[in-house]
């Protein structure tokens, strides 16, 4: 990740979400900021106001002076773009154009029943992640407790299918460019396991759980010896495998992590709305950022790492 996209908006989120990316890229990396205006928020501003200075002008003035001021002076390069398009859109289309490593979003909040504030899944980074084949990273909005990324150990969910494999060949991209330690982290329990791949994987697992301990030290060390192969080093891995619900186990993970990988399938049955529960807790409840790569078919032209 020399390469982002951040979606900012002025928000604490977002801006943590940018500090966060700026100290990843590091000085030699490039950050790219975006801002995406809703065209009728646009319209009526400037209609009501009747101000000559226009309502893009101010978003851009505070894109450009404030918000991404601390961001310039600690990356190599840094650009800004305000889009007239939804935010979704907006992020993928500026990460195609970059080829970019990642984009990077904060974490949206909402006010819950009885007037607590939650983490959620927005609408749209729900539309973000069905959209795009660019990982995306959410950053939770507390970062004085995030660790930097090489301070701290990248847990990878393993489940099965393309999005796992996906997963796990942009884990050990990564790890080939930093000095990190990879766990590969596959919870065992009497429910299906790590239903992060879709419902064709749980058939497939279900079908042939006979022997199910094998079947998941198996399943485990398979996916290590792919990272170890692609990270074309000795790489320090550390698998583990404990019982329970998935998304409990990520949970704990991510008190001690750095980063969280997780395959996010992306179903030609429902166009890709199919959000499985561990990653959904995870977006909404992980100490650290989380990464979401989508599984990417044969016939995708676009590079899993």
């Amino acid at each position: 990740m020399r390469n982002v996209i951040v979606g900012v908006d002025g928000t604490a989120a977002s801006l943590g979400a940018l500090a966060w990316a700026a100290e990843t890229v590091g000085e030699r990396g490039r950050i790219h900021a975006v801002v995406a205006v809703n065209p009728w928020t646009e319209y009526v501003v400037d209609v009501v106001t009747g101000d000559p200075v226009t309502y893009r002008d101010v978003i851009e003035t505070a894109l450009a002076e404030q918000w991404t001021r601390d961001a310039a002076s600690a990356v190599g390069e840094l650009a800004t773009t305000v889009s007239i398009a939804p935010m979704s859109t907006a992020l993928d289309r500026a990460a195609r154009d970059d080829a970019a490593d990642a984009i990077v979003i904060g974490t949206h909040h909402g006010i819950a029943a009885l007037g607590s504030v939650v983490k959620r899944i927005g609408h749209s980074t729900n539309q973000l992640l069905r959209r795009t084949v660019h990982p995306v990273v959410v950053v939770p909005s507390a970062p004085a407790s995030i660790r930097p990324l090489e301070h701290g150990n990248v847990v990878v969910g393993i489940g099965h299918g393309d999005a796992t494999r996906s997963a796990v060949r942009w884990a050990a991209h990564l790890a080939r460019d930093r000095d990190i330690t990879i766990e590969l982290l596959h919870s065992t329990g009497d429910a299906p396991v790590f239903q992060a791949d879709g419902v064709l994987d749980l058939v497939r697992y279900e079908a042939g759980r006979g022997d199910q301990a094998s079947w998941e030290v198996g399943h485990v060390e398979h996916f290590a010896e792919l990272m170890q192969t692609l990270s074309g080093d000795e790489l320090d891995i550390v698998v583990s495998t404990p019982p329970g619900l998935a998304a409990l186990r990520l949970d704990e993970a991510s008190e001690r992590s750095s980063l969280l990988v997780i395959g996010r399938h992306r179903s030609r049955l429902d166009g890709g709305r199919h959000t499985a529960q561990p990653l959904r807790h995870a977006l909404t409840h992980a100490s650290c950022p989380v990464a979401v790569i989508a599984d990417h078919p044969a016939d995708d032209p676009v590079s899993v790492c």
